[in-house]
């Protein structure tokens, strides 16, 4: 009976251990399954470990963050953020500021997550991850558009400047040698137009070589002697060439700066007044060169000072300058045409931010829906 009952027990035991095995089976069998079929935004957010609600720091710059009258964020950089944002299914708080500087220790102390628009190439002093690229821009120059009375003083400029002033003291000299010159030949066979002494005879000759050079000739003196006809023929060959390279010379200084100002390109920054947002890869790419920068708080108020003529040159984004030109401040700035110092733009985020990943997947997804052709139609067309 004993051995009858243990064998049973052992049966059991077998019976028990088998259904354990298959109850633990069962279990991994759920659990794989559970991973397999779990939806990849959820999968993604658990990695990553994403918070329920993203700090986006945001400052006034148009067209990039514009805030409406009713408080709201809009904007291209804006816009672009909610779209990622949306695709990662996450909530978003901003947070403004009232610049750059403060927008980067922001990031730097932790107190937001991202910013939506930051240039890709720019040296940062604050430790910060970065997106992939969803936008490529570059640098612009904005100079003031000169009104009438700035003509006039152009004109008074131009013709007082030390150029013209130089000529114009080169050209005395000559008249007073060709005068004296000529005297020289003449004073004697032709007492009649340059005798009369030394002084009156000199006079005289000055009085010739000034109304012969400017082609008015008068008749009243005109040299009688070889030498002094050798000395007219090349005197008014050299008056002719002379004459039109100086008219030449003041119609194309004046036409240059009625149309363009002082600053015509990059190169003219170097001896301007330039301004810029401190901290901004236009402030570090004019450094860089050996550009003084005066800085500015925001653009606005800087092309606010440019209209003014406080400034001669300011440097920044091309897309916000000419946004602000165009909306604000036409008829009183424009932007020269062309663009230097590319780079990409990327949305920025705090040193080691677990966001990294699904942002960029968010962004690729975005940048292929007809949602972002609207975007670049609306702000950077």
């Amino acid at each position: 009976m004993l051995s009858v009952a243990s064998r049973s027990l052992r049966n059991m035991n077998v019976i028990l251990s088998n259904q354990k095995k298959i109850l633990e089976a069962s279990c991994i069998m759920i659990w794989l399954c559970f991973f397999l079929f779990l939806p990849e935004n959820a999968l993604s957010q658990n990695d990553s470990a994403a918070p329920r609600k993203i700090l986006v720091g945001t400052i006034e710059a148009p067209p990039l963050y514009m805030k409406t009258p009713d408080g709201q964020w809009e904007g291209f950089s804006i816009d672009t953020w909610k779209g990622a944002a949306q695709n990662m299914g996450v909530l978003t708080e901003f947070r403004e500021y009232v610049s750059l500087e403060p927008l980067l220790a922001a990031i730097k102390k932790g107190e937001i997550d991202v910013i939506p628009s930051l240039p890709a190439e720019l040296r940062y002093e604050v430790a910060m991850d970065l997106s992939q690229s969803y936008y490529k821009s570059g640098l612009a120059i904005a100079v003031p558009v000169g009104g009438a009375s700035h003509k006039w003083m152009s004109i008074v400029a131009n013709i007082f400047s030390t150029d013209i002033l130089l000529a114009l003291g080169f050209l005395m000299l000559v008249c007073l040698t060709a005068g004296i010159i000529v005297f020289s030949f003449e004073r004697r066979r032709n007492r009649e137009m340059f005798g009369d002494g030394a002084v009156k005879g000199i006079g005289h000759g000055i009085w010739w070589s000034i109304v012969t050079m400017t082609t008015v000739g008068y008749g009243d003196k005109a040299p009688k002697t070889g030498g002094g006809r050798i000395v007219a023929t090349l005197w008014m060959l050299f008056s002719i060439v002379f004459i039109a390279s100086f008219t030449a010379k003041i119609t194309a200084s004046l036409t240059v700066d009625e149309l363009q100002g002082k600053v015509r390109g990059f190169n003219d920054l170097y001896h301007a007044r330039v301004g810029s947002i401190p901290q901004s890869e236009a402030s570090f790419f004019l450094t860089k060169h050996g550009i003084a920068v005066m800085p500015f708080e925001s653009v606005k108020e800087g092309l606010t000072d440019l209209a003014n003529k406080k400034i001669d040159a300011f440097v920044f984004n091309e897309l916000m300058l000419k946004y602000l030109v165009k909306s604000e401040f036409s008829g009183r700035v424009q932007v020269i045409p062309g663009i230097f110092d590319e780079y990409f733009v990327v949305i920025a985020l705090k040193e080691k931010s677990p966001l990294r990943e699904p942002i960029n997947k968010a962004l690729l997804k975005l940048m292929k829906t007809e949602k972002w052709s609207e975007l670049m139609n609306r702000y950077a067309q």
